[in-house]
């Protein structure tokens, strides 16, 4: 009863709560007189598990009972999810979309208020949650944008450890966009400025020169831009200058500053001694027709880059890409690819430099209406340079790893049968150049082979599926040797005008090592049953068998055997 009565409090409030707000996701205003006043969605199950483990411990109980379901109540378009799980256990119900949100839209005209996701640019509003307000501004070819929130929440003490781990503060913010342009050629300029609220805590302890959890605070200047002209080519670039404080309350003198353009700017900004400067810039020129591309791009990333505005963004590194891409033989043949080099250590700051060489292609190949091939190539090369004189040779990182990969396809079908044919081989490497190992030592290369051939064959008429299937994979090097074979049939049919489904699926793994030889069985069998529309029964048997080569220590042999019963209610 107290559960039940909890479920309604719960329910009450996220309903008042829904009266007010919306799910993330912005709704024309002019559009909502055609959206109905009240509808609901979703569904309900009831499910019975039956569980039986030999040879080993048990990973579940025996037997389980679960009620679950998932509904939607909607007024106006507006939507809000509930969760609700009963077990033979525990009762949970929640409601999984807490942060509510709105973004009404009328005609050029956007707002924002609560829970937001809104992109200025990468680097200084980069999609980062904010609870809040703000507003776009469309009009013309006029591109304006305000938002101003609340980015992080501040931790509270744990009442039983009474410990603040991770700790963080309140951190509010505001973001700028303006610009100008279309879809195709416009320029963005956008701000960001924010601080962590450190009302609440001593200052004492803010302070303090190492203190990890110090407010901190950031302003981030950037710009987005693209042109296309002569209609197949394009020129895009995007830059940003963050200016991040570690610590506001650093007792720091600010002679300790090294960076001579901080001290200029201090003019105009709040900084201190434990003020950075970053920057990053990227930009790309690019020819597309309906054929042929090429795009050359070039991307550069101070250490330690960082936006308040934005989650994560890759830092310390610098790269050039190229990525060609074309069509041929009437569209049958399809590339696109791309190589690069990268580097980190920018600054010098490291031990050592990692350079990277990157190159991939795909490429389809269509013979004829029926026959096919997908082909893929990859090569990633990583040379690690030391830069100090106290630098181990063996912690020196000089590897190539190769991929390749052909997938042949044949498909035909008629009003009678369907099939299709698919061969797959996979073969990678990886080489260590690495001269600090001797030849007596365990290689540290590693080759892989993968090998698959399926076979899938459909009676349309009858409502039958047939499918098998064998592949292999081989491991070799650092030590290891290990073959494994499996073959694999199944199957499904369909009967009673499409109320009853079942199906069945069957395979067997076969390893090879030093030790001896290993053996996995997974089998499987499936019915389904719809009752009426939106009611559906649901069985299933799911069986187990896992033979290790060694059954010493922690591998046993064992077999595992479980059955489902359930009941759906889709509405």
């Amino acid at each position: 009863m107290k559960q039940f009565l909890f479920f309604i409090r719960r329910l009450s409030c996220l309903l008042a709560l829904f009266v007010l707000t919306k799910p993330l996701f912005a709704q024309d205003i002019a559009n909502i007189k055609n959206a109905k006043p009240f509808s609901y969605s979703g569904a309900l199950e009831v499910r019975t598990i039956g569980y039986q483990m030999n040879g080993a411990a048990n990973r579940r109980n025996p037997f389980s009972l679960i009620l679950s379901g998932s509904p939607t109540l909607s007024i106006y378009g507006w939507d809000v999810p509930f969760s609700v799980v009963y077990t033979d256990r525990k009762t949970n119900f929640q409601q999984p979309f807490n942060q509510f949100g709105l973004s009404p839209t009328y005609k050029w005209i956007t707002l924002h208020a609560g829970y937001r996701n809104v992109s200025f640019s990468p680097y200084t509003l980069g999609g980062h949650t904010m609870l809040g307000a703000g507003v776009e501004l469309n009009p013309g070819k006029f591109r304006l944008g305000f938002m101003y929130g609340r980015l992080n929440k501040a931790t509270v003490i744990d009442t039983l450890t009474q410990s603040l781990a991770p700790q963080a503060f309140n951190r509010k913010g505001y973001a700028v966009k303006v610009g100008y342009g279309s879809a195709k050629s416009f320029i963005d300029f956008s701000y960001l400025k924010a601080k962590d609220d450190s009302t609440g805590f001593v200052r004492s302890q803010l302070n303090k020169q190492f203190n990890p959890i110090a407010p901190a605070g950031n302003t981030v200047l950037g710009y987005k831009g693209q042109i296309t002209f002569l209609k197949y080519f394009l020129i895009e670039s995007e830059a940003a200058v963050s200016l991040y404080t570690r610590n506001l309350y650093t007792t720091l003198p600010l002679d300790s500053l090294e960076d001579p353009i901080l001290k200029t700017i201090k003019k105009y900004a709040h900084i201190n001694a434990t003020s950075e400067l970053y920057t990053a810039f990227s930009a790309g020129v690019g020819y597309r027709d309906k054929k042929y591309g090429l795009k050359i791009n070039y991307r550069r990333i101070d250490p330690e880059f960082k936006s308040m505005g934005a989650y994560f963004i890759t830092s310390d590194i610098e790269a050039w890409t190229i990525a060609p891409s074309f069509l041929a033989w009437k569209n049958k043949i399809s590339f696109n690819g791309s190589v690069g080099i990268q580097k980190d250590n920018l600054q010098n700051q490291k031990n050592a430099t990692n350079k990277r060489f990157i190159g991939a292609g795909n490429a389809t190949i269509q013979f004829t209406d029926r026959f096919g091939m997908d082909a893929s190539y990859s090569n990633y090369s990583n040379n690690q340079s030391p830069n100090t004189v106290r630098f181990a040779d063996s912690l020196r990182i000089v590897q190539t790893t190769e991929m390749y990969s052909l997938m042949p396809r044949y498909i035909f079908s008629n009003e009678k049968y369907s099939h299709m044919i698919t061969l797959a081989a996979t073969l990678s490497n990886l080489n260590d150049f690495n001269q600090f190992f001797g030849e007596s030592a365990v290689s540290r290369n590693m080759d892989t082979k993968q090998f698959l051939a399926s076979y899938n064959i459909g009676f349309v008429k009858q409502g039958i599926n047939l499918n098998t299937s064998i592949n292999s994979t081989q491991l070799k090097g650092m030590g290891i040797d290990q073959t494994y074979t499996g073959f694999s049939v199944g199957g499904d049919i369909t009967m009673l005008k499409s109320l009853l489904r079942m199906s069945t699926n069957h395979s067997i793994t076969i390893g090879e090592q030093a030790i001896g030889k290993s053996l996995i069985y997974n089998g499987s069998f499936n019915t389904k049953y719809r009752v009426r529309k939106g009611h559906n029964i649901d069985f299933g048997l799911y069986f187990l068998s896992n033979a290790p080569a060694n059954t010493e220590g922690l591998q046993q042999k064992y077999s595992e055997l479980r059955g489902e019963l359930a009941y759906q209610i889709k509405f």
